[in-house]
Formats: structure tokens, sequence, C-alpha cells
């Protein structure tokens, strides 16, 4: 089987799971089933784009791919201080990630109704009062924001139930997460990698110099930890996700 059909396969298993098994579906069984499908779309996506040795293209969605991962992660961490259940724990922190979302489009739509004539004044105005109104609802439950990425990865990296992911986690995912960051944000260090002076004549770069192997070993590891932590919080069978995994490690590093 080819690695793209693994790919294809995982989320789809994990999905008939959810299908057979999760009825009829909380709020954080539905957000579950969200992260697993935004995840299978940035897996086909990505894969497809390696394919084409469109490396620059594959950072850009890796970087919104690797965000997901790791606040998905966060959310994840079982907090030992908590009155309420594991999974009630788990839909309070997805709850943070709503208020953080939440407090930035406040943010967003202040700045505009400074800018905006009075054509669009009115719609702006109904979205300011629809996210004030559930700052507010938020507020009452005492609720935090969700931390910025490097504090999530701090509380990561702390945190005993992702202690065999600790040497990636801090030492492989910051540096993704700012060289990544780079393609969706370029800066002047970036753009001037794209032109190249080789003595005689300026290159000017399509792409970017990284390797196509370990873009894919990234995404590929992602969409296993993905699928393998949805089915750890429901209790299911992933072992044949990590056999499957390791397989196809062993086949990219030949």
């Amino acid at each position: 089987m080819e690695i793209d059909e693994i790919l294809d396969k995982w989320f789809d298993v994990t999905f008939k799971m959810y299908q057979e098994k999760v009825h009829p579906p909380r709020q954080i069984d539905l957000l579950m089933m969200g992260v697993l499908r935004y995840s299978r779309h940035c897996s086909v996506t990505i894969f497809l784009l390696l394919s084409q040795q469109a490396k620059l293209s594959t950072m850009v969605l890796l970087r919104s791919y690797l965000e997901l991962y790791l606040k998905f992660c966060w959310c994840l961490i079982n907090d030992s201080t908590s009155q309420k259940s594991y999974q009630d724990s788990v839909y309070d922190r997805f709850k943070r990630w709503d208020y953080k979302r939440l407090l930035e489009d406040r943010k967003r739509i202040n700045k505009l109704l400074e800018i905006t004539n009075d054509e669009y004044r009115l719609e702006i105005c109904k979205a300011q009062k629809k996210a004030e109104d559930c700052i507010i609802e938020y507020k009452k439950q005492k609720l935090k924001c969700l931390p910025d990425i490097w504090q999530i990865l701090k509380e990561l990296s702390d945190s005993k139930q992702f202690q065999n992911y600790q040497e990636v986690i801090l030492k492989v995912y910051p540096d993704l997460y700012q060289k990544f960051n780079k393609a969706v944000h370029p800066d002047m260090e970036f753009i001037r990698k794209m032109v190249i002076n080789t003595g005689n004549t300026y290159v000017c770069n399509c792409d970017v110099s990284e390797n196509i192997k370990e873009l894919r070993l990234y995404l590929i590891s992602m969409s296993c930890d993905i699928n393998k932590m949805i089915r750890n919080f429901y209790s299911w069978d992933s072992a044949e996700i990590q056999n499957e995994y390791n397989l196809i490690v062993k086949q990219l590093n030949c």
C-alpha cells in the first residue's frame, strides 16, 4: 500500500469508528471530528503538493497544520487539578481556544470600525455584539484564555502525559514553527534567499531548499499522532497505526 493510501486509511478508519461508536455526539465529539476532518484535508493536500515538489507551498500549509497539532495536543493535557472528568476538562480547553478566537475577533472588529464607512457599519456592529456576548458568557464561566504558542510548548514539555514526545516538542517543533512561519509571513532574510549570487550571475529560486523527505516525515508524524490521540481519547485501538507509521518511516529512510 502506498503512503498516501495509508494516510487516507488512518483518517477513514478513525471516522468510521466515530460513526459506529459515538451516538449521539456531544459538543466535544463534534470538535474532535472537526479536528480530524481538517487534518485529513491538510494531509491529502500536503502530500499532493509534495508529489509535485512544491516545497514552499507545502511549508505554508504545514505551518497551519503544525499550529493545529500543537493546540490540539495542549487541549488533551490531563489536568490533575481539575474536579471535572477528563473529557469535560478537554472540552474546557477547547473553549479556552475559542475564547482567544473571540478576543482576537473583537480586536479586529474594533479596528474595522475605525476605518469603515457607514455602508458596512451596521453589519460590523452586529458582529461586534455577537463576539462581545460570547466573551461575556465565557467570563461568567471564569475561563482563562488559550496561552500563546510558546507557553503551549512549555506546558506540553512539562506534561508527564507527553513525556514520550518531549524531545520532539522541545527541540524540533519550536524550530519548525519558526521555519514554517517564515513561509506564511516572509521576512527579508527569507526573501533574500530567493535570489542567489553564483559569482557569475544571479539565480532566482522558484522554491525553498527544504528536504522533501523531511517534510513528508513531518506530515506523516502529525497525521499519525492526531489519529492516535483521537482514538486514545475514546479508548479505541491505535496499535495498527503505530505499526504502519514505523513501516513508513523505515521505508522513507531506506
